[in-house]
């Protein structure tokens, strides 16, 4: 005689598994945007050191230059974002592909980070300064 599973344990493994997996499911979705956060957050943390830097640097040398991150195109996927002020520059996308987590250059001196396919963070170098101009309370979890 052979053995079997019947019906009604198959059936209740999978809602077993099926409970499982969306708790999994949105512990994992939670925890990828809580690292792609912190990506961020330690991105902006090393741009504005890095312009702090090269200020002091210009101080202490008698420099009254302006400050330039890059020298990248605008808009252009693949460009290293940031070489002038950080030792690792960061890998750019563009408006078209609006990658999470990615920066896009806008104008020589804005840029734009997406942190979801709908929210954005903005950003503009003005007095020598990396300044958020997107809405303040999103500015705000993010510095």
């Amino acid at each position: 005689m052979r053995k079997a599973f019947s019906l009604i344990e198959l059936i209740l493994v999978l809602v077993v598994i099926s409970i499982l997996s969306v708790f999994v499911l949105s512990k994992f979705d939670d925890s990828s945007k809580f690292a792609n956060k912190t990506k961020i957050k330690s991105e902006i943390a090393l741009i504005r050191n890095g312009i702090s830097k090269l200020i002091s640097s210009n101080t202490l040398l008698n420099k009254d230059e302006n400050i330039y991150l890059d020298e990248e195109s605008i808009n252009q996927e693949g460009s290293l974002l940031f070489k002038n002020i950080i030792d690792s520059p960061l890998l750019s996308t563009s408006k078209d592909k609006k990658e999470l987590g990615k920066w896009i250059k806008t104008s020589s001196n804005r840029y734009v980070i997406y942190i979801s396919n709908d929210e954005y963070l903005e950003f503009v170098l003005e007095n020598n300064s990396f300044v958020c101009k997107s809405d303040k309370e999103l500015c705000v979890s993010y510095e």
